[in-house]
């Protein structure tokens, strides 16, 4: 493979070409961000630390997630509980920021010793090592991003346009085209739906949300995807979700994965998805959820996941711990897919952690009042009966006028050479 390529975007070339230039024409005219995006455990925990002290009406198992669906609860919550009241303000000061078009270009530099482990959640080094630059602009209707990088994925060193993306809102509608990361689901560090492990597929999406008496606060989006290096020529998914009550969340997805061979190989997949919210011990704001997954079998069930959450303070500072298992059923391993291969792939890494026999994994968030943030994480897993064990540290602190990252991973695996890395990023917005 040369040294240097360009990543397959948008179902061709001159598209990409056409999406570039197009955003450098849009009318800079500051309004509202369309997303808050899956890169950022940190404000998922406040998101959810929110949901479930009973202050949003809307789901949080979607992401990217639509400002507009909860940003309007932000300036009405309750600010009776201090940790609550933090997590509120960290997030409309970011929905704010967005708003306003504060720190819209970024720069990013970022190295490790080795490929990255995929961990879960907001992932910051996907990449090995790269560099990374972007100017975005959120307007009345459009809003986008246009981001430039050079950077190693899989052993591949690349000039890209990862992370870029244009979009369209009109009311309830949203259009977009880009390659943003997704994360479908409840988990933390699994997903049985459709995670951000891989680098983000090219696709085209729209979306709708609306609210009414039986649904409650409600969104539906679909996406049509062209994953690289796979069996596959289009990947399609669409994912309703729901929030009835003030404690019950749901999700239900659909995927289809459309073969480059002929329709016999096609796959599909069919899962759910729920969070219950439960009764607060002092401050301390938790939930239990869960994920299923079918076979290429629709009717038949795969795999699932079950897991809790809570976020407490401890002093100024607020913390939270996921716990999480995933199990497989008998099938999961007897029906095959069509094509013979988990079609759940990009670049020939999984989007989801389907393929684990079974795991289990604990996870801890610490959120400092000096905007310091730490996240560990271990999880033991078997995968065709080899015994995985894998561990992660980060540690962010703002400095340098931005933010530096550090961080370790080490994987130990019973049949193959155990795998350490030690990464160092830094990330600044003007």
């Amino acid at each position: 493979m040369p040294l240097i390529n360009v990543r397959k975007t948008l179902f061709s070339y001159p598209n990409k070409a056409f999406f570039a230039l197009f955003t450098l024409f849009l009318p800079i005219t500051a309004l509202s961000s369309p997303w808050l995006e899956a890169n950022d455990p940190f404000l998922r925990s406040s998101l959810v630390l929110l949901s479930d002290s009973g202050q949003l009406s809307s789901p949080v198992n979607h992401y990217p997630m639509r400002w507009s669906l909860f940003g309007d609860e932000l300036t009405y919550a309750n600010q009776k509980n201090n940790t609550a009241m933090l997590a509120n303000q960290e997030l409309l000061y970011t929905m704010n920021s967005a708003k306003l078009n504060r720190g819209n270009r970024l720069f990013k530099i970022l190295n490790g010793s080795n490929s990255s482990l995929p961990m879960g959640f907001g992932q910051f080094n996907e990449d090995e090592r790269g560099v990374h630059t972007s100017i975005e602009q959120l307007g009345n209707a459009f809003s986008y991003r246009l981001t430039a990088a050079y950077s190693e994925y899989q052993d591949d060193m690349t000039l890209n346009l990862d992370d870029s993306y244009l979009a369209f809102s009109s009311g309830a509608w949203l259009w977009s085209i880009g390659n943003l990361d997704r994360w479908w689901g409840q988990g933390w560090q699994h997903n049985l739906i459709l995670g951000s492990y891989a680098k983000a597929a090219s696709d085209v999406s729209v979306s709708y949300e609306g609210e009414n008496n039986g649904l409650g606060v409600w969104s539906i989006e679909s996406i049509l995807a062209q994953p690289d290096k796979t069996d596959y020529e289009y990947h399609s998914a669409t994912r309703f979700v729901s929030k009835p009550f003030s404690i019950f969340e749901y999700g239900v997805t659909y995927q289809r994965w459309f073969s480059n061979i002929d329709s016999t190989q096609d796959d599909k997949q069919f899962a759910l998805d729920a969070k219950l919210s439960l009764p607060a011990i002092a401050s301390l704001y938790h939930s239990v959820y869960a994920e299923a997954a079918s076979t290429s079998d629709v009717a038949e069930l795969g795999a699932w996941l079950f897991g809790w959450t809570g976020s407490f303070p401890i002093g100024e500072n607020t913390a939270r711990i996921v716990l999480e298992s995933q199990q497989t059923t008998s099938a999961h391993d007897i029906t095959q897919w069509n094509s013979g291969v988990y079609p759940s792939m990009t670049d020939n890494v999984a989007n989801t952690t389907y393929l684990l026999d079974e795991s289990i994994s604990m996870a801890f968030y610490l959120k400092l009042k000096n905007d310091h943030q730490l996240g560990t994480s271990y999880q033991r897993s078997t995968k065709n009966d080899e015994k995985i064990n894998t561990s992660q540290l980060n540690y962010t602190l703002p400095a340098l006028a931005g933010m530096v990252r550090f961080g370790t991973s080490y994987q130990q695996r019973l049949n193959s050479t155990d795998q350490t890395n030690i990464w160092a990023g830094y990330e600044f917005r003007f």
